[in-house]
């Protein structure tokens, strides 16, 4: 406890408050005395979280919950107001420690002890689980010692079983080193979860830290998702019962009457024996929630569970034959030092997706989208990172010989890579704000970035020395691509300008895009389509589009209509006619731009798609989601091939290497954002 400060009520509906208790998430906790001299827990949710309707919600579920399951084996509800302006809840007062304290202050319990903290906790589990709830946060700091038994306490983000998820903003509820995976990655979280979580909170109590701890969030959501949890130190019977509890399957997981069955007798065989394959594999048929009205943020939007229909096969249109390039550009690479490969093994969990496409018949107003969104798996990891800028890294892309990549950053620099030895060979100072676009010259010798402060600069990427300064405007350029023949620079927003990539000199500025916004822009293989797409912001036409122009003339040679909301990405397909699009509706668009329609739809999932990219065979869709992950798909059958899972910001950019060997991604925006650059094997 300790004393109440400065600002804080002292008095709730008819209880007097004496201290504090603690403060969570949504709010404070106080001690309280109701006028008979009772003593209550009196938790207070803050008035600007009260203003959401959400966290209404959600205090509305954490009181029915515990009315639910009742005061045994949780703190009983005495009294509450969840429409006041500061909503409130009081509960009996329950004397004890949260078990974080005594852990932290005695060190880890003896296995007497552990045995009835097991016991006591599963009982509880069992509770709630028959009232048809899921915890969803069960960790050390939700556990009170009490002098009779373990309570668990905090049904914030307790749900119905079969409920839909809960969403907040951009953050997935609970707590990463007491998180099931498929919470981690916004999936189910059904009894399981609480089990799993059970899991690392024995370990926890056991050994004095969590089976997954590590030195950052996304090194613990790494090895919540891939590694064995480490057990070392647990005594019987929780030494074989803690890694059972853990498996990453769902499935594979015993359920609370199981544990309980286990602490009573532990030769009766209720457990299933672990093994490899449980603690490393999430299930294919792992069912997947509903995203609850209201979502606004990709991280904890879930899907209904649906049954499996293969979507119709798609194939690239025939390729058209490219032009002669006006100029003969000899590719050569950065006169940069160079370094040896290093890379580590990438870890792999196998399991299969679900997803749902368009039907590849008719126009755009004929073309169907199947609102499935695949489930996450093939769970893979990063084989290393480029750490070096201080705010998130807003845009990225490869040298033409694969060797360099460049990123553009929130803290105003522009960073030159050297790729195998992971090394920064050159940063580049100059932009007052954040820069927005980066692109290399087809001839590897100049690096374009863009920023907020309303300049393009050119720069000599092999001594990092300015070359030009274009000046845009205040909005700044979001994007940047070269043409194919390196004749043409092409930035956007709010229009399309085209300037000559030796000089400097702008060429045309192509209209169009009127009040909408443009996010992002690139050229055609062949080099004779400049595309850009629009938001929707003032939801006039041509926003929620994909604009074509030939970047010669400044001509407009089409319009791809179809998207409900704001574009943010695109991407041309070497087959010379597909290009794909995607933004905030989280859905990808694959048309036949020479034709101008629709041929089949990707519903991704995971919200916002900001990046989009080809491998260089086309067989593979690379798609960089504000979930943090970035997910593959088979472009033939749509059909998904990868989640690649490390950042812990929304991604920003994803590129492929000119040899389609490596995949990276830049994480992040702002000052508090992810700031590195990370990379994954492609095969």
């Amino acid at each position: 406890m300790e004393a109440l400060r400065p600002g804080d009520p002292r008095q709730i509906g008819p209880y007097r408050l004496e201290s504090r208790l603690g403060s969570g998430g949504m709010g404070r906790v106080f001690l309280g005395v109701s006028p008979g001299g009772r003593r209550v827990a009196v938790k207070v949710i803050e008035a600007a979280h009260a203003e959401d309707p959400r966290y209404r919600r959600r205090f509305a579920r954490e009181i029915e919950s515990a009315r639910m399951v009742g005061g045994f084996h949780t703190a009983q509800v005495v009294d509450a107001d969840p429409d006041a302006p500061e909503p409130w809840l009081a509960t009996a007062y329950i004397p004890g420690p949260s078990l974080r304290r005594v852990v932290a202050e005695r060190g880890p319990l003896d296995r007497d002890d552990l045995r009835a903290l097991a016991a006591g906790l599963a009982e509880g589990l069992a509770a709630i689980h028959a009232h048809g709830l899921v915890h969803r946060d069960l960790k050390p700091e939700n556990v009170i010692m009490a002098a009779d038994g373990p309570r668990i306490i905090d049904f914030g983000v307790a749900r119905a079983a079969d409920a839909t998820s809960l969403t907040s903003h951009g953050v997935v509820v609970g707590t990463y080193a007491f998180m099931a995976p498929e919470q981690v990655l916004a999936g189910p979280a059904g009894p399981p979860a609480d089990v799993f979580s059970l899991g690392c909170l024995l370990a926890f109590a056991a050994t004095g830290k969590g089976p997954f701890d590590a030195e950052s969030i996304p090194a613990i959501v790494h090895r919540v998702l891939n590694d064995a949890p480490e057990v070392d130190g647990v005594p019987e019977p929780l030494r074989a019962l803690i890694p059972v509890c853990l498996a990453k399957d769902p499935a594979a997981r015993p359920t609370v009457g199981q544990v309980l069955a286990h602490l009573t007798d532990p030769d009766a065989g209720a457990l299933p024996k672990p093994s490899l394959a449980a603690l490393l594999t999430t299930p294919a048929d792992a069912a997947v929630p509903v995203a609850e009205e209201g979502a606004t943020q990709p991280a904890a939007t879930m899907v209904a569970t649906r049954a499996y229909v293969p979507p119709p096969p798609f194939a690239p249109s025939p390729p058209v034959p490219s032009l002669p390039r006006p100029v003969d550009v000899r590719r050569r690479g950065l006169l940069i030092g160079g370094g040896a490969v290093v890379a580590a093994a990438a870890l792999g969990i196998p399991a299969a997706l679900l997803l749902g496409g368009g039907d590849g018949e008719g126009d755009t107003k004929k073309a169907k989208t199947d609102n499935r969104t695949p489930r996450l798996a093939s769970f893979t990891a990063p084989s290393g990172t480029l750490s070096g800028h201080t705010q998130g890294v807003r845009s990225i892309a490869f040298s033409p010989d694969g060797r360099y990549l460049v990123s553009g950053s929130d803290d105003s620099t522009v960073m030159i890579w050297d790729v195998a030895g992971r090394r920064s060979v050159q940063t580049l100072r100059g932009h007052t704000s954040s820069v927005l676009g980066v692109a290399f010259s087809p001839d590897g010798r100049t690096v374009a970035s863009s920023a907020l402060d309303g300049t393009v600069r050119l720069w000599d990427a092999g001594t990092g020395s300015p070359k030009h300064t274009l000046r845009t405007d205040q909005f700044g350029v979001s994007g940047l691509a070269y043409s194919p023949d390196g004749r043409f620079l092409a930035g956007c927003n709010p229009d399309i300008r085209i300037w000559d990539a030796a000089s400097g000199r702008k060429l045309r500025t192509l209209t169009g895009s009127g009040n909408a916004g443009v996010d992002d822009v690139a050229f055609s293989p062949n080099g004779r389509t400049v595309a850009a797409v629009t938001d929707g912001f003032y939801k006039k036409a041509p926003g929620s589009s994909v604009l074509l122009y030939d970047p010669a003339t400044g001509r407009r040679t089409g319009t791809l209509a179809g998207h409900k909301d704001s574009v943010r990405a695109l991407a041309f397909h070497p087959d010379g006619r597909t290009l794909v699009s995607a933004g905030n509706e989280g859905i990808v668009r694959i048309w036949d731009y020479p034709a101008g329609r629709t041929t089949a739809t990707i519903t991704v999932g995971g919200g916002v798609i900001h990046g989009l990219a080809f491998t260089p065979d086309g067989r593979r869709l690379v798609v960089g989601n504000t979930d943090r992950t970035v997910r593959l798909f088979d472009l033939a059958t749509r059909a998904p091939a990868g989640t690649l899972t490390g950042p812990a910001s929304a991604i920003e950019s994803v590129k492929v290497s000119p040899d389609g060997s490596l995949i990276a991604a830049g994480s992040g925006s702002g000052s508090t954002s992810d700031t590195n650059v990370y990379l994954w094997k492609a095969r």
